[in-house]
């Protein structure tokens, strides 16, 4: 299977945002309290920035857009600490019928290899605790849990 990994065109948006609606449902299901059922995950003007700042990139398999993932890089630059630049996965997606067939993976070698020739020290991302499937992809891929983030409503 040749996984090309390319930045998308505005054109792309319709297809990107019916995977981005793939996960987004399955946030709403799992946390209902955070997130809203929408039409439209992605919104134009947001799409356009993401790909002036190359900060999305998309699978492709035979032209068929399967996936996506989208990227920032921040800096921890603070008195105590050591320096660390990092790169943030913000968002990550297969779609639904290409799932368990490496596309997952790509994305994240991507990622990581976009993040080494850019200077980052580091790789991370946050996933709801429900998403079982994805928890055991980042962990085969080698990531680590590093910190624990609680909330409650109040």
């Amino acid at each position: 299977m040749d996984i090309k990994i390319e930045m998308p065109k505005i054109e792309d948006l319709e297809k990107v945002n019916t995977l981005a609606k793939q996960v987004h449902d399955i946030h709403v299901a799992w946390r209902p309290d955070l997130y809203l059922r929408v039409e439209e995950v992605i919104q134009k003007e947001y799409f356009e920035s993401l790909i002036e700042n190359e900060e999305i990139f998309v699978a492709k398999l035979e032209n068929e857009i399967v996936g996506y993932v989208t990227i920032s890089m921040q800096e921890k630059n603070h008195h105590g600490l050591k320096f660390r630049k990092y790169l943030k996965i913000d968002a990550i997606c297969v779609d639904e019928k290409w799932r368990e067939k490496g596309i997952g993976n790509a994305l994240l070698n991507f990622a990581k290899d976009f993040g080494k020739k850019n200077g980052c020290t580091d790789l991370s991302l946050t996933v709801n605790r429900e998403n079982e499937k994805a928890i055991k992809v980042y962990e085969n891929f080698g990531m680590k849990v590093k910190s624990i983030a609680y909330s409650m409503e109040i």
